[in-house]
């Protein structure tokens, strides 16, 4: 899963509770992973931890079609 999202996504990481991507997407609590088209609208979030499989279900459910 880490190749394809590297390989395929742009993987932005900010330190909990500081930075403008908190504000930005209103992320209030950790972990929560927030994804985004390419002009910065957010499309869907994942909140909380998911298992591996559980995670590789929202992110295809958000993405759909959009990466190949």
């Amino acid at each position: 899963m880490s190749t394809f999202i590297n390989e395929k996504l742009i993987p932005v990481k900010n330190k909990a509770g500081k930075g403008t991507l908190y504000k930005e997407y209103s992320v209030n609590f950790v972990p929560q992973t927030v994804f985004t088209d390419a002009s910065g609208k957010e499309i869907g979030r994942i909140e909380g931890y998911k298992a591996p499989v559980q995670f590789q279900q929202g992110m295809d459910s958000i993405l759909g079609d959009r990466v190949t």
